[in-house]
């Protein structure tokens, strides 16, 4: 599948085990290790997602993985895609469904 500039799909997510240990009602939250998959187009150079960098791969598709309190497991950084020169081409964030550049593409078409 082609994608244009970014696409975010096939999320997962699960409860750490680093915390499993914690006796209850200790006071510490349990963590959250969640991921999806990130499709990308041949014009981004790189993506920022949350405070990381990451180069485009050649075959322009990376599973992004992160950590977050147990309590906003939904929640997904910001993921913002770069071209060559730095400028923005799309983001996407924690709750959307569809990129910046998606939506634009379907605003110009309506």
């Amino acid at each position: 599948m082609n994608v244009d500039v970014l696409d975010v799909c096939d999320g997962a997510g699960v409860r750490s085990p680093a915390r499993n240990l914690d006796l209850p009602g200790s006071g510490t939250a349990a963590s959250w290790i969640s991921c999806v998959k990130v499709r990308l187009g041949r014009d981004v150079d790189h993506v920022l997602i949350g405070g990381r960098r990451i180069e485009n791969p050649e075959q322009c598709s990376l599973i992004a993985v992160w950590t977050s309190p147990y309590g906003s497991r939904g929640s997904r950084p910001v993921i913002v895609a770069l071209g060559r020169d730095g400028a923005e081409l799309s983001r996407i964030g924690p709750h959307d469904c569809l990129d910046t550049h998606t939506w634009a593409r379907l605003r110009d078409e309506l």
